[in-house]
């Protein structure tokens, strides 16, 4: 979560969804990476790590396969470092660029926050990821998308598949698997986006947005009834980057080694 979005009420589905969903593609990912060679647990550096819940999730569901996990964000200040330090004493956490390399690098929803997303990605990979690293990228999908959300988050952009794939690819990085998430999503967020787009033709204004897009008070059916949604949502996203299709979502993704 952006720490822009931190909030102390219960954990949105959508979060729980897609911190499932990477770690399932993370997995299979080291897994594949392992059949092929023998190499030591790896090491994480999970950028834009935000308030971590994604770097302790993924810490938990490897064992032995991850050695550990940095969390780096520019936005840490000293008290929210010290923080997160007690929450989760088994994570790193520095708001300034590690000077060592690691084994797998994280980028979810990042690189649309940056002015020189192709700069900051390059920079990454060649002083933080040794060769043959894991890099896992998840982006917002298209950007006839962006809304007054993307504003409120500090997005600079919104990304089309191929753009992504391309500012991946100028880093250094092969892309081994790409593919859409949260498809479910796409229609309900095309028509707010045409709301606002009509608001301001009659110059209308528009509700407030919610304070946080994390935040979630609804009732323990309308939750189940979401998370299995997303768990169907998520299982067509695998089913489809396996045969190499990209369904197109409200999400975009790859996963890709450093070229030795």
């Amino acid at each position: 979560m952006d720490l822009i979005e931190k909030n102390s009420g219960p954990r949105h589905p959508w979060e729980k969804s897609r911190a499932a969903f990477f770690r399932s593609i993370f997995d299979r990912a080291l897994h594949e990476r392992g059949s092929r060679d023998s190499y030591d647990p790896v090491s994480v550096l999970d950028c834009g790590a935000g308030d971590a819940y994604f770097a302790a999730h993924l810490l938990a569901g490897f064992g032995g396969r991850v050695r550990g996990v940095t969390c780096w964000d520019a936005n840490y200040r000293d008290e929210t470092i010290t923080e997160l330090g007690h929450q989760y004493p088994r994570l790193s956490f520095t708001r300034e660029m590690p000077k060592k390399v690691f084994g797998a690098a994280i980028m979810l929803d990042v690189i649309e926050h940056v002015e020189d997303d192709i700069g900051f990605v390059r920079n990454v990979v060649e002083n933080c990821l040794e060769p043959g690293g894991l890099l896992l990228v998840s982006v917002p999908a298209w950007q006839s998308l962006f809304s007054r959300h993307d504003t409120r988050l500090l997005h600079h952009r919104r990304y089309k598949p191929k753009i992504c794939d391309r500012v991946i690819e100028a880093a250094g990085i092969h892309i081994d698997k790409r593919g859409g998430l949260f498809h479910s999503l796409l229609v309900p967020r095309a028509i707010a986006v045409l709301g606002e787009h009509a608001a301001s033709l009659v110059h209308r204004p528009l509700p407030p947005l919610e304070s946080s897009s994390t935040a979630w008070s609804n009732a323990a059916a309308v939750t189940t009834v979401v998370d299995g949604a997303f768990r169907i949502d998520n299982a067509l996203s695998r089913a489809a980057s396996r045969v190499g299709l990209v369904v197109p979502g409200l999400s975009y993704w790859v996963i890709g080694h450093k070229q030795r």
